[in-house]
């Protein structure tokens, strides 16, 4: 009887034994070596943290976080540099800011001889280009009124229309011949909610729509199809990133802009937090 229990009781020690041993989670990523600033005024400053999930869950002393750290932890030595929380942008609109960077970009001039030099550069390397589309004009350029004149686009571009979105989003610089596409002559109408702004003594238009206005050509533009929407977010991303920007909220979006959010995600390439505001009428 001793014999067959001496017999079983080892055969548990040695099955116990040969088991694999236990594997511990952890948190999904580990930061060391760091300066993170918490913006905590009682502890604003840690040397490690711990997070899992997309969340911090932890954050100290490099001995407080050792305790988060598992065998399936991604360990990264920061070597010593700043760790700050990601910074939110509450409007913005990345898509479309992405395709005008990638298109005729007027964000970087500051006066009418920098918008004359970029467009004619970006006519000239674009040939083939349908439509000459892109903006970032500022309106205190053209004085008070903004009111942009269609005949300097027309100088520099009379064959192809010519639509660029101000800085603000808010206005448009067209040229005679986006005009005519459009069928705007000085008979037509102002819509309710926009204005085309004309010569106050001629009644001619001038090349400048606020609001609504802008619509009548951005309507007969041609779209710039999904690859262009996914290149346009992906600048905007990068660029963002670049700033530490991690999460946003687009302040208008329609059902292209959200399959382009959606196909961005798929390819696990969406890099921020989104909050997207469906534009519905």
């Amino acid at each position: 009887m001793k014999k067959i229990v001496f017999v079983f009781v080892l055969t548990i020690f040695l099955s116990a034994c040969s088991k694999e041993p236990a594997i511990t989670t952890g948190a999904d990523t580990v930061l060391t070596n760091a300066r993170i600033y918490t913006v905590n005024d009682d502890a604003p400053w840690a040397e490690a943290v711990a997070i899992t999930g997309g969340k911090i869950v932890a954050v100290g002393s490099a001995a407080d976080i050792q305790t988060h750290v598992g065998d399936n932890t991604q360990l990264v030595d920061v070597g010593g540099r700043v760790v700050l929380p990601g910074i939110q942008d509450i409007h913005i609109h990345p898509i479309g800011a992405g395709m005008e960077a990638r298109a005729c970009d007027l964000n970087a001039p500051s006066d009418l001889s920098g918008y004359r030099e970029v467009i004619r550069n970006y006519a000239d390397s674009n040939p083939d280009v349908e439509w000459i589309l892109g903006g970032g004009w500022s309106m205190d350029v053209f004085g008070p009124g903004a009111k942009a004149s269609k005949l300097i686009l027309d100088e520099l571009v009379a064959d192809r229309p010519v639509y660029l979105t101000s800085a603000d989003g808010h206005s448009a610089w067209v040229n005679s011949k986006a005009l005519e596409l459009a069928g705007i002559t000085p008979d037509t109408p102002d819509p309710a909610d926009g204005i085309i702004d004309r010569d106050p003594e001629t009644g001619e238009i001038i090349g400048s729509l606020q609001e609504g206005a802008m619509y009548l050509v951005s309507q007969v533009a041609p779209d710039p199809g999904a690859v262009e929407r996914e290149a346009g977010l992906r600048y905007s991303l990068d660029l963002l990133n670049s700033y530490g920007i991690t999460s946003m909220q687009d302040a208008s979006v329609n059902d292209p802009d959200l399959q382009t959010y959606h196909a961005i995600q798929d390819a696990g390439d969406l890099t921020m937090r989104v909050l997207a505001s469906n534009w519905s009428e």
